[in-house]
């Protein structure tokens, strides 16, 4: 059963990683035609609504008051702030590296779900962790100042939220399903979006070269309907692919499946080549050889012990 489980939840994987490939180049294709707030705020509001929609179909019953209430507001907090954070970078930094930096996120979420579902790790283990972060150390390059970047920071926050979410998504499956999580998360995703932006629009910004940083400050336009229509249609699919992949983590084990989310960073590397004409440095490519070699081997190793498992429970 276990086996079929992690099956099922890589079929979800891959379904919302083909999606957020799209998803994240279309974003970087339209950052220059609109600002950050308004690409969150259309995000949350239209996630909202196809999630609301879809647990009123199911007939799906739920409170107010999150059943994990604490665990809910970190898990949607992190993933808030995280993907906050992304999209900027994936503004500033070309599409490859920041899908590559993103893929810290299995070696995070292997070393929580030891802390927190008290799974094993062993020596072979640690050893493909240091492999992939000496992965991620051959991408930011901070021993090369000229090719240092700050902004590659933001992708490994990243990488830590959306671990932390996971695994918490694991962990309280019983009591929420996909769809409520998903809601949750765009819920307090719009909150916090309108909150920060009031925030801006009241307090003044004299210090800050706000045309350098248009993306973050510059003003919402309302009557940019193709901008405004190319967004909703944007935020209908990243909601089928976030529900998706948290599916995809509640039905199978994060450590397993997560080395399957791969796909997105071979893909990454396609489009942003063919749409951008990136083309990843010697080191940089070394890196992410890397850490797909180290994601895939945690996944076979774990492939192995299961199978290994379903053998010793069979002679029982």
């Amino acid at each position: 059963m276990r086996a079929n489980n992690n099956q099922i939840g890589m079929i979800f994987i891959v379904i919302g990683m083909l999606i957020y490939s799209f998803h994240d180049l279309a974003v970087k294709m339209i950052a220059n035609e609109t600002t950050i707030f308004q690409l969150f705020i259309t995000r949350a509001f239209v996630g909202v609504m196809v999630t609301l929609t879809c647990l009123k179909c199911l007939n799906y019953k739920f409170g107010l008051i999150p059943v994990y209430p604490k665990l809910t507001l970190i898990r949607c907090v992190l993933m808030h702030f995280g993907f906050f954070i992304f999209f900027i970078s994936l503004e500033k930094l070309s599409l490859s590296t920041v899908t590559a930096l993103f893929f810290a996120a299995p070696f995070f979420i292997t070393i929580l779900s030891a802390l927190v579902l008290s799974e094993r790790i062993g020596l072979i283990r640690i050893l493909i962790l240091v492999l992939g972060f000496i992965g991620v150390f051959l991408i930011v390059k901070p021993f090369k100042e000229s090719e240092f970047s700050f902004f590659m920071l933001a992708p490994l926050f990243t990488a830590f939220s959306y671990a932390v979410a996971m695994v918490i998504s694991k962990y309280t499956k019983e009591n929420e399903n996909a769809f409520l999580q998903a809601f949750q998360q765009y819920s307090v995703s719009l909150l916090l979006s309108v909150i920060t932006y009031i925030i801006i629009l009241v307090f003044p910004l004299d210090f800050i070269n706000t045309e350098e940083w248009r993306f973050i400050f510059g003003s919402i336009k309302i009557d940019d309907y193709y901008t405004f229509i190319s967004i909703a249609i944007l935020s209908i699919f990243g909601t089928l692919g976030m529900t998706s992949l948290i599916h995809a983590y509640q039905v199978g084990s994060p450590i397993t499946n997560g080395p399957t989310e791969y796909v997105l960073l071979i893909l990454a590397i396609i489009n942003g080549y063919f749409f951008f004409g990136n083309i990843p440095d010697y080191l940089s490519l070394a890196g992410i050889i890397l850490i797909i070699l180290g994601g895939w081997a945690l996944f076979f190793r774990e492939h192995k012990r299961n199978k290994i498992a379903g053998k010793n429970f069979g002679s029982l």
